[in-house]
């Protein structure tokens, strides 16, 4: 069957390569209708024209007007916040993303040239930066890399977010902030990122990745965080051939009567193990602390140890992946030496490391990468290389006019409703800034 005929979008790959991952997480949060064709399970495999398929880089994924985009050649995702020589990967993968998101429909190209307030992040913080911004008229525009949502709309459940008894999952919370903004008149990009932003003329100049370029007055930094890697023998091989990175959202059914393992002990890990354990027929908890009541909430504690099919293991890392071809087992440390876990399929949620490839190199951070501001600049010995008489505003960057908003900030509170918080917190001090510039600035 000739490719072209495919009428949705269509990824045809195998599972391994980090872009099928990627390419279908951006497809599924963004409510785009696709198909995904394993050419190692898909009964519509072997009817795929096979010369063709060994023609091109997989994945391929083809359009709904029969459009194609293949695989990066030598293709390898950059970690967050690399520099150096994987800048340029950088770019090239930002840039198949954003080509991803131009042929799937989603906007990918701003409307115009000057925006009052450019909001980088559509998590909780940047979510709500753009109802507050929006709301009280300033032109808004907000850059995307993925989907709305950020990290926290992958949560299966959010139990302590005010005002919602029963719990919310992230992605009902995420979706309904998100139409709020845009039926405010909220503008969005999705699946771009910014290249380069230069700081001149009272404004911010911005080059995104797809070369289109723009200007703002102000701007509020919402990037989020990103689970970091295990540095473990066997995981990389495997990622997306059983073991993944981030919540297990809309998968869990998938795992009825096997085993999966979590790893990691926050509260995103203790939700996925409990939404697993509704289907799995056991979960392990790879705890490194001495206790999951050392990074978790109490309530979800209790649950996980009234939980039959539920073990944590404290004092305990992964040692390593195994499987071939697919993830069999792994091995964990933990105090009685190493041990042997069945495992159809692993998560780690390992804690974050912020997201900033893309975002100017010129900001002031701490040593872990996150954005410093306000008073934390001021406590510098140069003030951080503040420019201006007056003090930063409480979450204004070591840039003018720049605010970082939720958990890409330091010593920010790494919870949902403390970056909503910071989200409107940003917007008035935008009105602070935006309201001292002179006249036409």
């Amino acid at each position: 069957m000739p490719i072209e005929r495919l009428d949705i979008v269509t990824v045809i790959g195998r599972r391994g390569p980090a872009e099928v991952d990627r390419a279908l997480e951006m497809l599924e949060r963004n409510d785009v209708k696709h198909r995904w064709v394993d050419l190692d399970r898909d009964p519509l495999a072997p009817l795929l024209d096979a010369k063709e398929l060994e023609a091109v880089r997989l994945p391929l994924i083809v359009f709904a007007d029969g459009s194609r985009l293949e695989a990066l050649d030598d293709y390898t995702e950059p970690s967050p916040g690399s520099e150096g020589a994987l800048m340029d990967r950088f770019v090239a993968s930002s840039r198949w993303r954003a080509s991803l998101a131009e042929g799937a429909g989603l906007p990918t190209r701003p409307r115009h040239d000057l925006y009052d307030v450019v909001i980088v992040g559509a998590g909780p913080a940047g979510l709500t930066a753009a109802v507050y911004a929006e709301s009280e008229g300033l032109e808004t525009l907000v850059v995307e890399r993925n989907a709305p949502g950020g990290q926290a709309g992958t949560s299966s459940r959010i139990e302590n977010y005010p005002g919602f008894a029963d719990g919310v999952s992230g992605r009902e919370l995420a979706e309904t902030t998100y139409d709020q903004a845009r039926r405010l008149g909220t503008e969005f990009l999705v699946g771009v990122e910014i290249r380069e932003a230069r700081r001149g003329g009272g404004g911010i100049d911005i080059e995104l990745v797809n070369g289109e370029t723009l200007r703002a007055r102000s701007g509020v930094l919402a990037t989020g965080v990103d689970y970091r890697r295990l540095d473990a023998p066997g995981v990389e091989e495997l990622v997306g051939l059983g073991f993944h990175y981030g919540s297990a959202t809309g998968a869990a059914s998938s795992y009825s009567g096997r085993d999966v393992v979590i790893v990691g002990g926050a509260n995103s890990a203790a939700q996925a193990a409990l939404d697993l354990a509704e289907h799995a027929r056991a979960v392990t908890m790879l705890v490194r602390s001495d206790s999951l009541y050392d990074g978790t909430s109490a309530y979800l504690c209790e649950r996980i140890e009234a939980h039959d099919r539920i073990t944590v293991l404290a004092k305990t890392t992964l040692a390593r992946a195994e499987g071939d071809g697919w993830l069999e087992r792994v091995v964990a440390a933990g105090p009685d030496g190493e041990r042997e876990i069945e495992a159809s399929a692993a998560y780690a949620m390992i804690g974050g490391q912020p997201l900033t490839a893309g975002v100017p190199d010129f900001l002031r951070t701490d040593e872990r990468g996150y954005f410093l501001t306000g008073p934390d600049l001021s406590a510098l010995g140069d003030r951080g290389g503040w420019p201006e008489d007056r003090d930063p505003l409480f979450l204004e960057s070591s840039v003018p006019g720049l605010f970082v908003a939720g958990d890409v900030r330091h010593g920010s509170i790494k919870r949902v409703a403390s970056a909503v918080g910071e989200g409107a917190m940003a917007i008035s001090l935008v009105h602070t800034f935006l309201d001292d510039l002179a006249p036409g600035e």
